[in-house]
């Protein structure tokens, strides 16, 4: 058999592989929203959970599988797939509001330690828009800086050979600080430690064994960020800056 043709017949079963994944987990997915429509919110987990596990993940499948562990009250992990569904689709106002429904149910109520204006300012600014909007933006302003330093080599009119290069300038400027910014939400998004407590309760020790100085209890669907772990323990730092162990099976990361 010629090469191109074993390329193709591999290119060929390769599609309908993909293909044939894709319908079997569209399957799934409506079949599970049949069964969460029917109030059998159990094997609707179940169905949902069976998904993520063959790697089909997306931000509707995550905020499906928040709902039905909502329904059975189980607060922790439906706040842990919202997030994972706010990671994809910040914006999604329904899912806004079941997580800010889900929070209102958490036990701790922690506040945040107070930052610096300039960090704050900074943070506010990065998470305007997610990563995917920064770039968008970023290549727009790259392209209109483009147009003008065009208008500025091509035109012989001095009026807009000026508005060619200040603008051109300016804007220039402005995709640099848009790209940065799209750069650190990436990495923010990216890197992100942050993991909610699945277990009813967690104690939080001194030091990441069970004889370590007991420092405080945590809840289920409390946010934490993990800083370091160590065979079965993680260190956790939560929102009013206090620090301490856990063990990693008590919390699953965002």
């Amino acid at each position: 058999m010629k090469l191109y043709k074993i390329v193709l017949t591999f290119f060929f079963a390769f599609f309908i592989c993909i293909t044939t994944f894709a319908d079997n987990s569209t399957i799934v997915f409506d079949s599970a929203n049949a069964s969460y429509a029917k109030g059998n919110f159990e094997k609707a987990i179940e169905q949902y959970e069976s998904l993520i596990e063959n790697n089909f993940v997306s931000s509707e499948l995550y905020f499906n599988l928040g709902n039905a562990y909502y329904k059975t009250n189980n607060v922790g992990l439906a706040i842990l797939n919202y997030e994972r569904a706010k990671k994809i689709n910040p914006d999604d106002e329904d899912l806004i509001t079941n997580l800010k429904l889900a929070n209102q149910k958490t036990e701790d109520k922690i506040d945040a330690a107070p930052q610096l204006f300039l960090s704050e300012w900074k943070d506010g600014i990065i998470n305007i828009f997610n990563e995917k909007d920064w770039s968008i933006i970023c290549i727009l302003l790259f392209s209109i800086s483009l147009l003008l330093f065009g208008i500025y080599i091509l035109s012989y009119n001095n009026a807009l050979k000026k508005l060619g290069f200040f603008g051109g300038t300016l804007i220039s400027l402005a995709t640099i600080c848009i790209f940065f910014i799209a750069q650190n939400k990436y990495e923010l998004t990216k890197n992100s430690a942050d993991a909610i407590v699945i277990s009813a309760t967690a104690t939080i020790t001194g030091s990441p064994n069970e004889k370590g100085t007991k420092l405080f209890i945590l809840h289920e669907g409390t946010k934490v960020v993990v800083t370091q772990e160590a065979n079965e323990w993680t260190e956790i730092k939560i929102a009013n800056g206090n620090v301490g162990w856990i063990k990693s099976n008590l919390l699953q990361k965002i």
